[in-house]
C-alpha cells in the first residue's frame, strides 16, 4: 500500500509538471494562484535539489540483542541490513554514504563516498557482519566515527542515523558514562561542523528503552528521535531522507536570504548621480509636463522567484508629480529582469520673483519596490525554514530638475505703485513738518544806529541781505517745530563793525512775535496772526 501511494503521488506531480510546461507561462511554476499551496516537489525541481550532495553516515547496532526477533518475526538485525539495503538504493547519485557498526569495538564497514547509481547498497551489505555478535553497544565511539566520516565530505548537509536497540553498554569505553569530558569534547566537535553546513542527528530505536534521544542529545544540540516502530524500519528511514531532502533544499535557499531587486531608471534626460538615485531633465519650459521613463526590475535571487510591486509617491512639499502604471505585481523569475513603463505628469509653473529671471526647478519622486516571493509560505511551512524572508523594500529617489522663469504676480506692479505713493505722501508730510512755511516779517536793527530794514518772509526758507545802518549781513531764516511751538530758526553772517576786523557767525532762535539779538544785531518778528505760520 505504502509503494501504490508513493507511485501516485510522483504520477501526480509530474502531470503538474507537464502542465505547467505545456501552458508556455515561463512565471507559472514560480508564481502559483495565491489560494493553491506550493507543492513541495515544484519547489525540489526548481532548486535541482537531487544534484545537491548530503552525506550520510549510517550507524549499526551489532550487540548480540540485534538478533532478537522483530514484531515480524525475523531478527532485528536482518530486518536492518535489508532496509538498509534498500533505503541505500533511494539515494541520489550526487549523495554520499559511510556506514559503521558498534558493539565493544566500532568498525568503519564503508568509509564516505558517492553512491553509485548501479549496485547501491550491496556493497554496503556484503560488508557487514553476517550476524550481530558483540557483547556491548559503544555508542560515543561510533559517533566519534561518524565524526571523523563527516569530516572527509564537503556536501552541506550531514546526517548521522543511529539504529540500535538498546542503551549505552560501553565498560572501559571513554564514553562508557555521559558527561564525561570526552562527551563534551564530542559535543563541541559537532558544534563546530555545524558552523558553515547543517548536520543533523537521527535517533531510529529498534526497540523501547533505548534512551537514544539521550546519547545523540550528547553530541547534537536537537536530534530528531523517531518513533520505535521496527516494523516500519523502512518508512523511519524514508522520513529522515525526507528531512534531509528540505535540509538540502533549505542549504541552497539560504544563498537567496534576504534578496531584492535592484531598481534602475532610464528616459530622454535621465542620469544616474549616485546609487539609489536619477535626475530626469525637465527644460525651462512651463506648463503641464510630461515624460515616460522605462523601470527596469532586476532579481538578484539566484534561485527564488521574486514578485515586485512598484509604488510611486511625489516627495512632501514639493510640486505634485501624477504616476500612472505603477501599483500592479511583476513576476521575476531567478536572475531575470523586467521594465515597466511610467508616465510621469506635473506642472513646471513660473516662480514669484522681484526680479526678472530664471529659477530652479525641482519636484521629488519617490519609487518604492516591495519585494516578496510565491515560495515563502512553502519554504516557511513545509520545508521548515521559518526565518527565510526576501529583501526589505528597495526605495529609488527621481528627482525632476529644470528652470522656470521668475515673475511677479499681477497685483505686484499697482502694490508697488501704492507703496510709493504712500511713502511720498508719508515723506511730505515729515518734511512739511521739519520745514514749516514761513509768512510775516522779520526785522532786522542797527541796534547803534537804530536804522531797519524788513525780510519778508514766503515758502519753508528765506535767505538774503540785508543793509540796516551800519549792518552788512546774510540772513538765513527757516522755521521749526520746538517742544509743541514754532520758532525761527536764524543764521547770520555778518561783515565786521571795525574796518579790517573778522566776520562774524552766530545762529539762534526768535519765537514768533518777538525780538532776539545775534551777531550785534536786532531781530524782531511781525505778523498779524500766529496762525499763518503754522500751515
Amino acid at each position: 500500500m505504502h509503494i501504490s501511494h508513493a507511485t501516485a503521488r510522483r504520477a501526480l506531480l509530474l502531470a503538474l509538471g507537464a502542465a505547467l510546461a505545456a501552458s508556455g507561462a515561463p512565471d507559472a511554476a514560480a508564481a502559483p494562484a495565491a489560494d493553491a499551496p506550493l507543492p513541495r516537489e515544484v519547489v525540489y525541481r526548481s532548486l535541482k535539489v537531487d544534484e545537491v550532495p548530503a552525506a550520510y553516515v549510517v550507524l549499526i547496532d551489532t550487540s548480540s540483542s540485534m538478533q532478537d526477533r522483530g514484531p515480524d518475526g525475523a531478527p532485528l538485525y536482518a530486518t536492518v541490513k535489508r532496509r538498509l539495503d534498500a533505503f541505500l538504493r533511494t539515494l541520489t547519485p550526487a549523495d554520499e554514504v559511510a556506514v559503521v557498526t558498534f558493539g565493544r569495538a566500532t568498525s568503519v564497514i564503508h568509509p564516505m563516498s558517492p553512491v553509485k547509481a548501479k549496485g547501491g547498497g550491496s556493497l554496503f551489505a556484503k560488508g557487514l557482519p553476517a550476524t550481530a555478535t558483540e557483547s556491548a553497544s559503544d555508542h560515543g565511539s561510533a559517533l566519534e566515527a561518524a565524526a571523523e566520516q563527516l569530516n572527509r565530505s564537503t556536501a552541506p548537509v550531514g546526517a548521522v542515523l543511529l539504529l540500535t536497540d538498546g542503551a549505552v553498554n560501553a565498560p572501559g569505553s571513554p564514553y562508557q558514562r555521559r558527561g564525561t569530558p570526552e562527551w563534551k569534547r564530542l559535543k563541541e566537535r559537532y558544534s563546530a561542523m555545524g558552523t558553515n553546513r547543517k548536520i543533523v542527528g537521527y535517533g531510529v530505536p529498534l526497540a523501547e528503552g533505548t534512551r537514544v534521544g539521550e546519547v545523540l542529545g550528547g553530541a547534537f544540540g536537537a536530534p530528531r528521535i523517531l518513533p520505535v516502530d521496527p516494523a516500519a524500519l523502512g518508512t523511519q528511514l524514508g522520513v529522515a531522507k525526507d528531512q534531509v531532502r528540505a535540509e538540502k533544499a533549505v542549504s541552497v535557499l539560504r544563498a537567496d536570504e534576504g534578496k531584492g531587486v535592484d531598481v534602475s531608471v532610464e528616459g530622454e534626460g535621465v542620469r544616474r548621480p549616485g546609487p539609489g538615485a536619477f535626475t530626469l531633465a525637465t527644460g525651462d519650459r512651463t506648463g503641464a509636463r510630461s515624460r515616460t521613463v522605462r523601470v527596469t526590475l532586476s532579481s538578484e535571487a539566484r534561485h527564488v522567484p521574486l514578485r515586485v510591486t512598484l509604488r510611486a509617491a511625489a516627495e512632501r512639499g514639493g510640486p505634485d508629480v501624477a504616476v500612472s502604471g505603477a501599483g500592479r505585481a511583476v513576476d521575476l523569475a531567478p536572475g531575470q529582469s523586467r521594465t515597466v513603463e511610467l508616465k510621469l505628469s506635473w506642472n513646471q509653473d513660473p516662480e514669484f520673483a522681484l526680479i526678472p529671471g530664471a529659477r530652479d526647478f525641482r519636484a521629488g519622486l519617490d519609487l518604492r519596490a516591495d519585494v516578496s516571493s510565491p515560495w515563502t509560505p512553502a519554504v516557511r511551512g513545509s520545508l521548515g525554514y521559518a526565518k527565510f524572508t526576501t529583501g526589505g523594500p528597495s526605495v529609488t529617489d527621481v528627482d525632476l530638475v529644470g528652470t522656470v522663469p521668475g515673475r511677479a504676480p499681477g497685483w505686484f506692479p499697482p502694490l508697488v505703485l501704492l507703496v510709493a505713493l504712500l511713502a511720498g505722501a508719508a515723506g511730505w508730510r515729515a518734511y512739511k513738518r521739519r520745514r514749516p512755511a514761513l509768512s510775516g516779517a522779520l526785522t532786522v536793527t542797527d541796534l547803534r544806529t537804530g536804522d531797519r530794514r524788513t525780510l519778508v518772509l514766503r515758502g519753508r526758507e528765506v535767505s538774503g541781505e540785508t543793509d540796516a545802518g551800519d549792518v552788512r549781513a546774510r540772513i538765513t531764516v527757516r522755521g521749526r517745530h520746538e517742544g509743541g511751538r514754532l520758532v525761527l530758526v536764524l543764521r547770520c553772517d555778518r561783515e565786521s563793525p571795525r574796518p579790517g576786523g573778522e566776520r562774524l557767525h552766530g545762529s539762534g532762535t526768535c519765537e514768533l512775535g518777538k525780538s532776539t539779538v545775534l551777531c550785534g544785531i536786532g531781530f524782531s518778528h511781525e505778523t498779524g496772526s500766529q496762525a499763518v505760520l503754522t500751515q
